[in-house]
């Protein structure tokens, strides 16, 4: 079992901001731990500050990662430490965190949190991030994989004109080959609808084609009004989940912050916070 404190100390060499939040998060979060898992066997205790040490070490790697980006500013950073809603937040995430020893979720909780940073107070995404690190702790790989592909289909379009149907096509092979084996489940979309992930209309008559239509932009509508995309493979195996209710999942605000950092996460890539406000 790794020793927390070197953990801790391993996110704090990354240096810069990323080892002030780091060591700012576990100096709070040890006293979080000790009241939540005070009265529990000393195993469970032990597991669960190894696991908020890891979650804590991802939240420096992010937080280098956003640094180094000039996502992030010292000032604002100090300054949305200080918000109430945000200390909320991460004694939230980093009890969240103690209860799993899952990596990716770690991960995604870190990811989270390093984005709540550089937002503003009293936004959607902020308001709506207490929810996201519940529901990230109670997802499994699956449904945050279903998250992920509710997202890219419903949220996320090419960043340039794309200049041909070809082009286009190409580029959504080469985004959605990352659900090859992606299969759907009813059960994780009424799981997504209890956990405030999602709604879910297994009778919705949207069609896939029109959902990749849109997202193609109006100067290829004309050309694309026809095809149904099925001639790309990874589409085909795509309709058939979409057949099986895969078309009625839509994200609320709270899927979407988790759709977004678990797309990111799959294809190692940050695809940006949800364009809201």
């Amino acid at each position: 079992m790794a020793d927390p404190l070197s953990l801790i100390a391993a996110g704090a060499a990354v240096g810069g901001l990323a080892s002030k939040v780091a060591e700012k998060a576990w100096e709070s979060g040890e006293r979080w731990l000790r009241e939540r898992f005070g009265s529990h066997a000393a195993e469970a205790q032990e597991q669960a500050r190894e696991n908020a040490a890891k979650f804590i070490h991802q939240l420096a790697v992010r937080v280098a990662v956003l640094e180094k980006q000039q996502t992030l500013e010292q000032e604002k950073v100090s300054e949305t430490q200080r918000h109430p809603q945000f200390s909320a937040l991460l004694e939230q995430t980093i009890l969240n965190a103690a209860k799993t020893n899952d990596h990716d979720k770690h991960d995604l909780l870190a990811r989270l949190v390093a984005a709540r940073l550089a937002s503003s107070a009293e936004t959607t995404f902020a308001l709506a991030s207490d929810l996201a690190s519940d529901a990230i702790a109670r997802s499994t790989r699956r449904q945050l994989e279903l998250m992920a592909l509710c997202c890219f289909l419903d949220e996320i379009r090419p960043r340039d004109p794309i200049p041909t149907t070809i082009d286009y096509h190409k580029w959504l092979a080469i985004h959605l080959r990352s659900f090859d084996n992606f299969e759907f489940s009813e059960v994780d979309a009424r799981h997504l609808v209890a956990i405030a992930c999602a709604s879910y209309d297994p009778a919705s008559t949207r069609t896939l084609a029109g959902v990749l239509l849109f997202k193609a932009g109006t100067h290829l509508i004309e050309e694309l009004h026809d095809d149904d995309f099925t001639h790309i493979p990874i589409i085909d195996l795509l309709q058939i989940s979409w057949d099986l209710g895969l078309g009625g999942v839509r994200l609320t605000s709270v899927g979407s912050i988790v759709g977004g950092l678990a797309l990111s996460q799959i294809k190692g890539m940050d695809c940006g916070q949800p364009d809201w406000e």
